[in-house]
C-alpha cells in the first residue's frame, strides 16, 4: 500500500507540474504528448490504487484494475516511444511511432481477449500473489503478455532516452539519462523477473524466479520515482532558476527603498503609477522583475530631477558613501528652494548597460540608508507597489 501511494503521489506530481506548464504553452506538441503520457500514467496507478480501497473493489473483477493499468500503460509507452523516436530519428519517427502504436494496441487486445475469456476464481487470489503456484494459467497468461510488454517498453524507452541526451541541451540531457536510469529499473527490478516467473509457472509448474510478487514492487515504486524525476528535473531547474531571480530582484527592490522614497518625496512625479500602501507593498509577488527595474528608472530619473540642487559637482571617483552625503544635502537645498546650480551626474555608472546602472545606484542606496537610518521609518518609505500587472 504504501510503495502504491509512493508512485501515486510522484505520478500525481508530475501530471500536475505538466498540466500547468501545457496551460501556459497549449500549442508545445512535445509537451501535449509528454502531458498526455502522465496523466495515463497517474490514471493506469489510480485504478491499481482504486482495487485496494474497501467496498470499491469488491464492485469489480478481480483483475479489472489490472487490465486498465495494463492496457494505459501501453498507450503511455506508444505515445511516449513516439515522442523519443522524433528526437533520436526525426526522418523515420512517424513510421516508427505507427510501429510502436500497432505493437501496443495488439497487446492491450490480447490482454482484453485473455480477460474476458479467462474465468477467474481463485478465492484471495488477485494482482499481489499471482506468482504464487495453482493460480489459473489464463491469469498467467494475463500477466505473462503485460509484464513482456511491459519489459520491451520500458527496455527500448531506457535506450532511447539514453541516446536522445545527445540531441538536446545539457539540462535537459541530464534530465533524460536519470529517466532512462528509472526505466531500466523498471524492466530489470521488476517487469522481467515478473515475466520469468510467470513463464516459469506456464511451462514447468514453478516461478524460474522465486518471490517476485514481493521484492519487485518495490523496485517498481524506485523506478517509477526515478523516471518521473528525470521528467521533472528540466521544470524543476528552470523553476528554481526563475525562484532565485525572483528573490534577488525582490532583495534589490527594498534595497532602493531608502532613495526612492527621499527621492520621491521632493518629485511626486518620478513615480510611474500610482503609489499605494506599505502593507500592500510587502503582498506583491508578481512580475518582480518588472517592478524592481522600474524602481530603477524612477531612482534614476529623481537623481535627474535632483542634480541641479547639487553644492558641487559629483566626480567619478567619489565613493557611494560621498555621494549619499552630496544628496542628502542636495534634498536639503531643494526643500528649502535655495537656487539651482550646474547639473551634475549622479551615481554614474561604471559601464554601459542596464546593469551597471543598477548596480551604481543600489550602491548608492544602501549608503544612503546606512548613513541616515530614519529613511528606513520614513511616511513615504512604502516603495512602489505599482498596480500588479
Amino acid at each position: 500500500m504504501i510503495v502504491a501511494l509512493i508512485m501515486w503521489a510522484a505520478a500525481a506530481a508530475a501530471a500536475v507540474w505538466k498540466c500547468t506548464q501545457l496551460a501556459r504553452m497549449p500549442r508545445d506538441r512535445g509537451l501535449r504528448i509528454v502531458t498526455a503520457c502522465t496523466v495515463l500514467v497517474l490514471i493506469a496507478l489510480t485504478a491499481q490504487l482504486v482495487v485496494t480501497i474497501p467496498g470499491l473493489a469488491e464492485r469489480f473483477p478481480t483483475q479489472t484494475p489490472v487490465l486498465i493499468e495494463f492496457v494505459l500503460l501501453n498507450s503511455f509507452f506508444a505515445l511516449l516511444l513516439g515522442l523519443l523516436h522524433t528526437t533520436v530519428a526525426p526522418d523515420r519517427a512517424g513510421r516508427r511511432g505507427y510501429l510502436e502504436l500497432g505493437l501496443a494496441l495488439l497487446a492491450s487486445g490480447i490482454l482484453t481477449a485473455t480477460f474476458v475469456i479467462t474465468e477467474v476464481n481463485v478465492g484471495d487470489t488477485g494482482y499481489s500473489d499471482y506468482t504464487e503456484v495453482g493460480v489459473p494459467s489464463g491469469v498467467l497468461f494475463f500477466h505473462l503478455v503485460g509484464n513482456l510488454y511491459m519489459s520491451y517498453a520500458t527496455a527500448r524507452g531506457a535506450y532511447l532516452a539514453w541516446n536522445s541526451a545527445g540531441h538536446v541541451q545539457p539540462h535537459t540531457a541530464r534530465g533524460l539519462r536519470v529517466a532512462a536510469v528509472g526505466l531500466a529499473l523498471c524492466c530489470l527490478g521488476t517487469h522481467l523477473p515478473r515475466v520469468l516467473a510467470t513463464s516459469g509457472l506456464l511451462l514447468f509448474g514453478t516461478p524460474l524466479v522465486p518471490g517476485t510478487a514481493t521484492w519487485t514492487s518495490p523496485l517498481l515504486g524506485i523506478g517509477v520515482a526515478v523516471f518521473f524525476l528525470g521528467v521533472g528535473y528540466p521544470g524543476a531547474r528552470t523553476g528554481i532558476a526563475k525562484a532565485r531571480l525572483w528573490f534577488e530582484a525582490r532583495s534589490r527592490y527594498r534595497q532602493l527603498r531608502p532613495l526612492w522614497a527621499a527621492l520621491h518625496e521632493q518629485f511626486p512625479t518620478i513615480a510611474l503609477l500610482p503609489p499605494g500602501g506599505p502593507f500592500r507593498d510587502r503582498l506583491h509577488v508578481r512580475q518582480m522583475r518588472m517592478r524592481y527595474y522600474r524602481r530603477v528608472i524612477e531612482c534614476r530619473d529623481g537623481l535627474v530631477c535632483l542634480s541641479p540642487y547639487m553644492a558641487s559637482p559629483v566626480d567619478e571617483a567619489d565613493s557611494p558613501a560621498r555621494q549619499a552625503a552630496l544628496v542628502r544635502d542636495a534634498l536639503a537645498r531643494c526643500s528649502q528652494n535655495i537656487d539651482l546650480v550646474m547639473p551634475s551626474v549622479i551615481a554614474a555608472p561604471a559601464h554601459t548597460g542596464m546593469e551597471a546602472d543598477t548596480r551604481a545606484i543600489l550602491a548608492l542606496s544602501r549608503e544612503y540608508g546606512r548613513t541616515d537610518p530614519s529613511t528606513k521609518d520614513h511616511p513615504t518609505n512604502q516603495g512602489n507597489p505599482e498596480l500588479s500587472g
